[in-house]
């Protein structure tokens, strides 16, 4: 506002104050309508009549298409890049201010760690990737919707009249051995399961790097996590309800309040399963995470199969005693089933919190012990995986409420429902409010901060660029240091020049 009384709105427009540095020329202001003026009255009338909408109908669909074509034949040009600043307040400004009018034209955000970065998806298409993602995720919930599906065929088929069909099996439908025959239909079906099961984070890690093509590690580990998550509750409610997910949808789109009656009649039930189910996990599940059966199991094939002689130095740094890093999108599943199922019969069998906490327990010392002295961290993803576990522990919680509204209305109960009924609902909300307080701000780094951390070095800029490595975010294969031949053992006086 100008509060001058010797300037008005009209003296500003007349005498062209809004253009200085022109000389005193027109300062083009552009009126209704005055922006075609310049143009030619055929090009007026299609505009009026909008051929101009048109046109930009054409050219967006002709930048789907290229996005298309890219994705089919590859792209030549990587719509990725990395700019490195030196200080922190220019990072702040360029990566929340939007730079370009058009949306999703140039879209900008704090970069991951190199390390963290899939090099061989970092050229894919980022609306090409949510695209897939979308599709990835519909097919991924009708899987879990229909997981009854391959229950059903694991009971069908993992019996031991069923392995009589297959060649050279067929001595089981002849065998007179009842104990044989009850040992193969009581654990075979569970088996199957539990191999089904397994395999689902492969699935889900085939998926995220193959067809969505994601540009981060850490991302892909977040979205096994969260799928692999979803799916243990889907699994867990069919085996406790004996019905599929689909029957139930059919029965709460009749009738909503059916859903309290179902978690209510089935899962109390059920309790002494998921006792036995925490007492597996502490007495066998743990001592297989010591174990780590993958790399032992490759380890005696290379100690019974080739002789340690014979290797190199480098063969055995690559094969044996490679370093494994911890895999986030199983390990983090596991723990929130146990947050689950606790949450769920905390109320209705209190009991079932003893054989938790020594789960927790037993997981504590297991799990310490494995990130101090056997995971090596490959890459840093700045605690992205841990607003998904917080999010996975409330949809837990959420979880439990919903069964006691279900054990009280099953019990008869007429006033606890109505002051417990808006539990899942606050629930909800404190996760929304969670997101927005702190998840959402903490994908940036706000300038406050940068000036905070600036003021107190002042030679933080200098400390950046000393940090980060030339060529950190290049192509690993154009800053590859050469290769060097090693000494026969590490132990041996190394030959000077040889790394």
């Amino acid at each position: 506002p100008c509060f001058s009384p010797n300037i008005s709105s009209k003296r500003l427009v007349d005498e062209d104050f809004l253009d200085e540095g022109n000389d005193n020329k027109s300062a083009n202001l552009i009126q209704p309508g005055g922006k075609d003026k310049h143009k030619s009255i055929m090009w007026r009338f299609f505009g009026k009549i909008g051929f101009d909408f048109v046109s930009a109908g054409v050219t967006y669909v002709n930048q789907q298409l290229d996005v298309v074509v890219d994705s089919v034949i590859g792209r030549t040009m990587a719509s990725t890049g990395f700019v490195s600043f030196t200080d922190l307040p220019s990072v702040c400004y360029a990566a929340s201010a939007p730079l370009c009018h058009q949306p999703e034209m140039l879209q900008t955000s704090l970069s991951p760690e190199p390390r963290d970065i899939i090099w061989k998806n970092i050229q894919g298409n980022i609306n090409l990737v949510k695209q897939r993602e979308d599709a990835a995720n519909f097919f991924l919930a009708l899987g879990a919707i229909l997981w009854s599906i391959p229950l059903t065929a694991i009971q069908a088929l993992a019996t031991a009249e069923s392995l009589s069909r297959v060649p050279f099996m067929s001595w089981l439908s002849t065998s007179s051995n009842l104990r044989l025959t009850a040992f193969i239909n009581g654990y075979l079906p569970v088996v199957a399961l539990l191999t089904l099961i397994m395999i689902l984070p492969i699935i889900f890690e085939w998926v995220a790097v193959n067809y969505e093509n994601r540009k981060t590690y850490s991302d892909v580990q977040n979205s096994i996590l969260n799928r692999y998550f979803y799916y243990q509750l889907a699994n867990i409610f069919i085996t406790v309800t004996a019905g599929s997910i689909w029957d139930s949808l059919n029965d709460l789109l009749y009738s909503p309040y059916s859903a309290f009656v179902i978690l209510g009649r089935s899962l109390p039930t059920v309790v002494g399963y998921f006792v036995s189910f925490l007492a597996t996990k502490t007495l066998a599940g743990l001592p297989m995470v010591l174990l780590r059966l993958g790399p032992l199991g490759k380890m005696l094939f290379y100690r019974l199969c080739l002789r340690e002689s014979k290797l190199t130095q480098r063969e055995l740094d690559e094969a044996i005693y490679r370093k494994e890093g911890i895999m986030y999108g199983w390990e983090y599943p596991t723990q929130l089933l146990v947050v689950v199922i606790c949450f769920t019969y905390a109320c209705i069998s209190p009991v079932i919190l003893i054989f938790g906490a020594i789960y927790f327990q037993g997981a504590l010392v297991v799990y310490k012990k494995q990130l101090l002295h056997v995971y090596t961290a490959t890459y840093e993803s700045g605690g992205l995986m841990f607003t998904s576990v917080v999010d996975r522990t409330l949809v837990g919680l959420i979880c439990g409420q919903v069964t006691f509204l279900g054990y009280i209305i099953i019990r008869q109960g007429y006033y606890q429902p109505i002051f417990l009924f808006p539990l899942p609902f606050f629930t909800w909300s404190i996760m929304r409010r969670f997101n927005t307080m702190y998840v959402n701000p903490s994908t940036q780094l706000s300038l406050q901060r940068a000036q905070e951390i600036e003021l107190e070095n002042k030679e933080l800029g200098a400390f950046m660029m000393s940090e980060l490595r030339e060529g950190a975010f290049r192509q690993p294969a154009l800053t590859v240091d050469p290769v060097h031949p090693l000494p026969y053992r590490r132990d041996e006086i190394s030959i000077p020049g040889l790394v």
